[in-house]
């Protein structure tokens, strides 16, 4: 008689769990498609470019007008110099006056400085994350093969090019014009994590490709067999970001 008791018990047990069990496996099965959802929702990619690409240049519009207003007040802090060191030999003010007024002068030029450099390396980049898409969508140049639009000139010269050689077309530069190679970017930068390019083993140089200095170079980094992609402006008719990028295209970094 216990054991029919036991067994009893035991059934109605069981049925009383059923409904529980289903409905915690339903539960489960709703999270485990719920946390597992997002590994799917790769079309998104697109999307982070894009907002990345367009966070960049409000950025850089922003940037753009602290420039110019650093760019004013560096000039009047030159004016305050240039008065100062009047009166300081006119007798009229002390020594620590002048020195007072250089300073507040150096640093504002600093300033101004660095967010120029900022301001075209940004102009660069954002240059490259547009043209460079339709040049990885352009057909593939032969070893040494040259093509040009009105947009960008293109060389994929044979000569195995890394950032190791980057000092050979420094020295070419400084020989030939007095003055050192204007780099924006040398490998991988912030702003190409953001951009979504890989830019480890190229160098960006701010020339013109059409200024002198930007022909000289190309001729050289042609004669040299060095790949590069000149670009003349991301926007036509207007003076975006031209410049020139030494080493292979910068390709898509991989999600």
């Amino acid at each position: 008689m216990f054991a029919e008791v036991s067994k009893s018990w035991t059934l109605l047990v069981a049925a009383a769990m059923l409904p529980v069990v289903f409905v915690t496996f339903f539960m489960l099965g709703g999270w485990n498609r719920q946390t597992k959802q997002p590994t799917h929702n790769l079309s998104g990619g697109a999307t982070t470019e894009s907002s990345s690409m367009e966070t960049m240049k409000s950025s850089l519009a922003q940037d753009r007008k602290l420039l110019a207003g650093y760019e004013r007040d560096q000039s009047a802090l030159r004016a305050e110099v240039i008065r100062r060191r009047q009166l300081f030999q006119d007798g009229q003010i002390s020594k620590d006056q002048v020195l007072e007024a250089e300073r507040s002068f150096v640093a504002a030029l600093t300033r101004v400085h660095a967010m120029r450099e900022s301001v075209v390396e940004t102009d660069i980049a954002i240059t490259e994350a547009v043209l460079g898409e339709k040049d990885l969508r352009m057909p593939v140049l032969p070893v040494n093969g040259y093509s040009e639009t009105a947009e960008l000139a293109r060389f994929n010269g044979g000569f195995k090019w890394s950032l190791k050689e980057a000092s050979r077309v420094e020295r070419f530069f400084s020989k030939s014009f007095g003055r050192n190679l204007p780099i924006a970017a040398k490998g991988q930068s912030e702003i190409h994590n953001r951009l979504g390019f890989d830019h480890r083993d190229a160098m960006d140089v701010a020339l013109h490709p059409d200024s002198a200095e930007g022909k000289a170079l190309i001729k050289e980094l042609r004669i040299a067999g060095i790949p590069f992609i000149a670009f003349r402006s991301a926007v036509p008719g207007a003076s975006t970001g031209p410049h020139i990028h030494i080493g292979k295209p910068s390709a898509r970094l991989a999600h």
